[in-house]
């Protein structure tokens, strides 16, 4: 008896802990790449600073005065990449509440009603997908007897995503006022839809303009080097000289603050 008693206690014990391994959660305003990553930014950061430092000072001492630069490529590429994560889980996310919506139509519980999203979302973008790990954590944590509420306003402040913290907030505010769940989730996601939506015809309208963009960003690089390939020696009085330096650091301070400004202009919030 006192062996199948501390038999039983451990299993206890061992399904208590396994109910605790909860994963580390995601912080969606940091992006950390990944090892392949690191160096593929490392390589075009080093050959955008050698392309700048030849077109604009002829000079191996530019290269590596331009180490900032180079930080400041790979800092702009996970930039970059942290809003498509943020745009990709927002797109994830709204399938998942019209799938929980539609659940709910349909009689499921709160809980079931995520389950089945759940399964939705693996049909539609794989196991490994944003929603998907969230999703698979919301079930850790809700198995540990936390509410589903907390889990969705854990997911919002670690998004950073709008659409994400103004459903967790409704939802919280319907599930603890006793409001009507079902319509709230649904004409939330109606919302969410529409916004995306419209979010989306932008995009499509500006596409060509990101292309315009992308063209006259480069364009100064290609008109440098074909003046220098077919008229030797027309930028060698701007070499290796005090004014030539001034000169052309001027007008690659001004190209700077021309594509920043080129990035806001057609940075559009719906």
């Amino acid at each position: 008896m006192i062996e199948e008693k501390r038999v039983k206690n451990k299993k206890n014990i061992s399904i208590k802990k396994n109910r605790c391994r909860v994963p580390p959660s995601i912080d969606y305003a940091v992006y950390i790449p990944n090892r392949r990553e690191w160096i593929v930014h490392l390589i075009q950061g080093s050959l955008f600073a050698a392309v700048v430092s030849w077109q604009f000072y002829d000079s191996v001492i530019a290269w590596f005065l331009m180490t900032p630069l180079v930080v400041w490529s790979i800092k702009n590429k996970c930039k970059m990449l942290c809003q498509k994560r943020k745009q990709k889980l927002e797109i994830e996310f709204r399938e998942v509440i019209i799938s929980v919506s539609t659940n709910l139509q349909a009689g499921y519980s709160i809980e079931n009603a995520f389950e089945e999203a759940y399964k939705d979302i693996v049909l539609l973008y794989g196991r490994e997908s944003a929603m998907a790990k969230e999703l698979r954590f919301m079930f850790r944590r809700m198995s540990n007897n936390e509410q589903v509420e907390d889990a969705l306003f854990d997911l919002a402040k670690r998004s950073g995503v709008q659409d994400i913290k103004d459903f967790a907030d409704i939802f919280r505010i319907a599930k603890r006022g006793g409001g009507d769940i079902r319509g709230i989730i649904a004409n939330t996601a109606d919302i969410i839809a529409g916004k995306q939506e419209a979010r989306r015809e932008i995009e499509t309208v500006i596409s060509e303009k990101k292309l315009e963009q992308t063209i006259m960003k480069y364009m100064p690089f290609f008109i440098i080097f074909y003046v220098s390939f077919t008229t030797k020696g027309y930028f060698e009085s701007l070499y290796h000289n005090k004014m030539g330096w001034i000169i052309m650091t001027t007008a690659l301070v001004v190209y700077g603050s021309a594509c920043k400004l080129s990035d806001k202009i057609l940075e559009i919030e719906v």
